[in-house]
């Protein structure tokens, strides 16, 4: 009955939306959609005929959590709807087939892959070995593996890719743009407070360049990351990793001596088994399984179809023994919040509601965020604490980034589970407001005006006052203070301890591991096991605690799919050349847009926001 009610409410503000007209074709539309979802939502596992391949097509990046706005139709309209691919998804269609009798093999498909943090694709990494195991081939087919990519496909039996194709391996590094000499032109500033050595967050607001401390940390967790990568590239491939780094090294006088074609480079290198035209892998692939549908392509399924085939609504029932996992995706902000975002409002309330359900034996805080407000990021800890003094034990599963404020809300948990290339760390806070005075006033425009005491403020107008910087200051230095206590708590170290490994420095998860951060290194099926043997659990469901996805997002996420034509247009718009460098501004600039801590204090890691990009 609520999904009918639902479904009404969701006509109603379409009809007033787009008009009349444009509703009833809507309405035809959606009524065929739902028909045909109807239709073949009632189909079983006989959909997947013998001898079938999954193809694991990851669309946009990969990700915890679907982000969506609050607003959807600003989302229909910009076509940012299902862009991305959710990591679970991927694990758990890869799990299914490893048992189906009708899978043949595992296909990796890169067409339209826009990239993955490291720990994320070795933990789809993990669930192809043990796919592996059930004798099934996994192979891997592309024109360009970004490193990205290539990272994954090596967990492959076999890589073949177009004879025009290449395989980009550059190593890892960061280059950003630094705004002193645009703001002084401009004769606007940022009022930055802050605490730690390495707390680089706002660097770009405040310098020419990158600074020392900066560099020397930003290289250490690149190298580690880079390390991580030649390491396992080397053992799937069986190639020295010596030759590996000289190969990429040299990249370019080698391919000089075969006069420029990066096919060649690739296979003489080792790094694929064979170059393959369309043609000939859909011939290889037809020898494998069968030809497709009257002969065309082989068969074959994709994985979203695949777990619509296999989909049981009794698995959206949260069942007695529960084991939750709460995620926490995205900037921490402060109030509630969309999917994607953190809101310290509403991961509160998902917290709270885990605790006071009975059925709920224990948590998993899945974290993926480079933090954001202090204040939001306490309300979620507080949260953490009462569902241990509850008795039900929390584990913290960090994703791919579990820094600064996801470092924050992670330190209190009864164990905390990172895999070996977590970006993670960031133990540091600051503050920013900037002043418009300079700026407003080269346009002519000026402020001026009287307050009863001198800490009256003209906002983004006029500079601070000296006494309410003075305040500022000394609020985020005891705001650090307590992050170093909490963290010592939680980790049961002493402040100067916690203080030696913090200065906003950035780690990963396997030196986090050794410096005492990180408890233990796996992926989030292992938090989970831990969840279970912490809470005396031998029998258990897991649940995914999540917010109710608006009705009217649901649909219009299944109408706008992927493969729709009005995301690519939008994407292609914003590359246009005279586009791009105030795309970078505006992208650097609307950090402050997240930024809405009732205190102006942060415990957010920038570099793991924009400078380490997911285009790994």
């Amino acid at each position: 009955m609520n999904i009918i009610k639902s479904f009404w409410k969701f006509i109603q503000k379409i009809q007033s939306f787009v008009g009349t007209f444009l509703f009833l074709i809507i309405l035809i539309i959606f009524s065929s959609f739902i028909l045909g979802q109807i239709f073949s939502g009632s189909s079983s596992d006989q959909d997947v005929k013998d001898k079938t391949a999954l193809v694991i097509d990851i669309k946009g990046s990969i990700v915890e959590q679907e982000a969506f706005s609050s607003d959807p139709y600003e989302q229909l309209l910009t076509g940012d709807i299902g862009s991305d691919t959710r990591l679970r998804d991927i694990t758990k269609a890869i799990e299914l087939a490893a048992e189906d009798d009708n899978i043949e093999a595992l296909v990796l498909n890169f067409d339209k892959f826009a990239g993955a943090y490291p720990s994320k694709l070795h933990f789809i990494g993990k669930e192809i070995d043990k796919f592996k195991e059930s004798g099934k081939k996994v192979i891997s087919y592309g024109s360009i593996y970004d490193q990205s990519a290539y990272l994954l496909a090596s967990f492959s039996d076999e890589i073949y890719m177009h004879p025009q194709g290449s395989i980009l391996l550059y190593g890892y590094g960061s280059y950003q743009n630094y705004f002193l000499g645009f703001l002084e032109k401009i004769k606007a500033e940022v009022q930055l407070f802050r605490v730690g050595k390495y707390k680089s967050a706002m660097e770009p607001f405040i310098r020419a360049d990158m600074s020392d401390e900066a560099k020397e940390a930003n290289l250490e967790l690149y190298n580690d990351l880079w390390d991580q990568y030649i390491r396992q590239i080397a053992k799937a491939r069986s190639i020295d990793e010596t030759v590996i780094r000289d190969g990429i090294e040299n990249a370019d006088q080698l391919l000089v001596k075969l006069g420029g074609d990066l096919g060649r480079l690739a296979l003489e290198n080792s790094l694929v088994d064979g170059l393959k035209t369309r043609a000939e892998w859909v011939n290889y692939m037809q020898s494998i399984t069968s030809a497709g549908k009257d002969g065309n392509g082989y068969n074959q399924i994709r994985f979203k179809n695949y777990l619509a085939s296999k989909f049981d609504a009794g698995d959206l029932e949260k069942r007695n023994n529960s084991i939750a996992i709460v995620y926490a995706t995205g900037a921490i902000m402060d109030g509630d919040m969309p999917q994607g975002t953190v809101g310290g409002d509403t991961l509160s309330k998902l917290l709270r509601s885990a605790r006071l359900d009975d059925d709920v034996k224990a948590v998993v805080l899945r974290v993926d965020s480079p933090g954001g407000s202090a204040f939001a990021s306490e309300i979620i800890r507080q949260e953490v604490l009462l569902l241990k003094e509850a008795g039900k034990p929390v584990i913290a599963s960090m994703a791919s980034v579990a820094a600064s404020g996801g470092y924050w809300i992670s330190a209190n948990a009864d164990e905390i589970w990172a895999s070996p290339t977590t970006i993670t760390g960031s133990i540091g806070i600051f503050g920013a407001i900037p002043n418009l005075e300079g700026t407003l006033a080269a346009i002519g425009i000026t402020t001026d005006g009287v307050g009863t005491t001198s800490l009256i403020s003209a906002g983004l107008n006029k500079p601070l006052p000296q006494k309410l910087k003075t305040i500022i200051q000394s609020n985020i230095e005891n705001g650090y203070q307590r992050f170093l206590e909490i963290v010592a708590e939680g980790r049961n170290m002493t402040t100067d301890q916690v203080n030696e490994i913090a200065q906003g420095r950035v780690w990963t998860g396997s030196k986090a591991q050794k410096i005492g951060l990180v408890d233990q290194l796996g992926n989030i099926d292992q938090a989970i096991q831990a969840a279970a043997k912490m809470a005396g659990l031998t029998d258990y469901n897991v649940v995914h605690w999540e917010d109710e996805v608006p009705f009217e997002m649901q649909i219009i996420a299944k109408l706008f799919n992927n493969d729709g034509q009005s995301r690519n247009m939008a994407q292609s718009l914003a590359q246009r050349p005279e586009k791009i460098l105030m795309n970078k501004i505006i992208d650097k600039l609307s950090l402050f847009s997240i930024m809405n801590d009732p205190q102006h204090a942060y415990v957010l890691c920038v570099n793991c926001m924009g400078n380490i990009s997911p285009d790994f």
